[in-house]
């Protein structure tokens, strides 16, 4: 019989998580489905918008076609554009078609002296549904935060990993009375049904190797007797 070792016995460490540094980099770890779960306070009478939905990024590179329609937009010239992303909200409730007309779209232009920083174009924005450009930076331990002003109001996000799955989102917005939602999310990676399955047959397969181990022959410190 096989006898365990320490190595046998020794819980695997987990993978250390690598910030992102550039918007680029953001919106490529933010890639994929995530089930987003919303908690919303709002300090005016106003119906609650708290509750679960799934969010669906996907990248896409300085050749997208939504980047030369939203520098159109904008009246942006001089290029500068290194891509961006297309953001679908969906209910998690029922199954629905990704189609691109219903995408909030996001071209980012980057500071050339600091690409840490830049500006965030949005053909339309989260707040009065206007297109609208926001400035952000993100932080050496891979805080994004996002600064927008509106006609009515301002708002500031921060968005950040916690894991390779698991990402959090404050908000807030201000008008001249003062602060007058503040939002919190937490959001879940969505993966695909073969990634469960592989995850199984991994874990029965170390299931089946521990009970061929002879554990009997391995002191609890993992010395050998």
């Amino acid at each position: 019989m096989q006898h365990a070792t320490r190595d046998d016995l020794s819980v695997p460490a987990s993978r250390s998580l690598t910030s992102p540094r550039t918007m680029a980099e953001f919106l490529a770890k933010s890639a994929g489905m995530w089930l987003s779960h919303r908690s919303v306070h709002h300090f005016e009478e106003s119906d609650d918008e708290s509750g679960c939905s799934n969010l669906v990024i996907v990248p896409f590179g300085a050749d997208d076609p939504a980047v030369e329609r939203v520098s159109e937009q904008f009246n942006i010239s001089g290029g500068g554009a290194v891509g961006g992303a297309r953001f679908y909200w969906q209910s998690n409730t029922m199954k629905m078609d990704i189609v691109n007309d219903n995408a909030a779209v996001l071209v980012d232009i980057p500071d050339p002296k600091d690409v840490t920083r830049g500006v965030m174009y949005r053909d339309i924005g989260y707040l009065e549904g206007l297109a609208v450009a926001s400035r952000y930076d993100i932080s050496e331990a891979g805080v994004m935060t996002l600064h927008t002003e509106y006609d009515r109001n301002s708002g500031v996000e921060r968005c950040w990993f916690l894991s390779d799955d698991t990402r959090v989102r404050v908000g807030s917005s201000q008008v001249m009375g003062g602060v007058n939602l503040v939002s919190y999310s937490t959001e879940t990676r969505c993966h695909e049904m073969q990634d469960f399955h592989a995850l199984r047959r991994d874990a029965e397969l170390r299931r089946e190797a521990l009970m061929n181990l002879d554990l009997d022959a391995v002191d609890l410190d993992g010395a050998r007797r």
